[in-house]
């Protein structure tokens, strides 16, 4: 533990690993926008979340969101992970969600749950 300690310290105490991060960072969120073709989708979105547990407690929670709430022809895929392991230790990707819950008492299980959301587009 004390090691840790001394590393995480070293590291907040070093401006160019700060600097790595921070681009690494940008770079992750910038990679998980993609625009999409809205035909027959306008006003709507919809969420998949995924999850996958394995047998040491850690949980992989994956998102997609297509968002045409906007009404127009085009609009945005968003994907993300958040990985959690066994200590409550996370890391996130993009649009992630806490799927402990759904680990929880269930090693080795993986599944999919989704919502869609439908508006109203007016043209005049």
């Amino acid at each position: 533990t004390r090691n840790i300690l001394f590393r995480l310290r070293m590291m907040m105490l070093n401006p160019l690993y700060l600097l790595l991060c921070s681009a690494w960072f940008v770079a992750i969120s910038e990679s998980s926008v993609i625009t999409i073709d809205c035909t027959g989708q306008r006003g709507r979105v919809k969420r998949v979340d995924t999850w996958t547990c394995d047998r040491n407690g850690r949980s992989e929670c994956g998102s997609s969101i297509e968002d045409c709430s906007d009404c127009g022809e085009e609009g945005s895929l968003h994907d993300g992970f958040a990985y959690y392991n066994l200590d409550g230790e996370n890391h996130f990707s993009g649009p992630g969600w806490d799927c402990r819950s759904k680990c929880r008492g269930r090693p080795r299980s993986s599944g999919s749950q989704q919502k869609t959301k439908t508006g109203w587009c007016y043209y005049g």
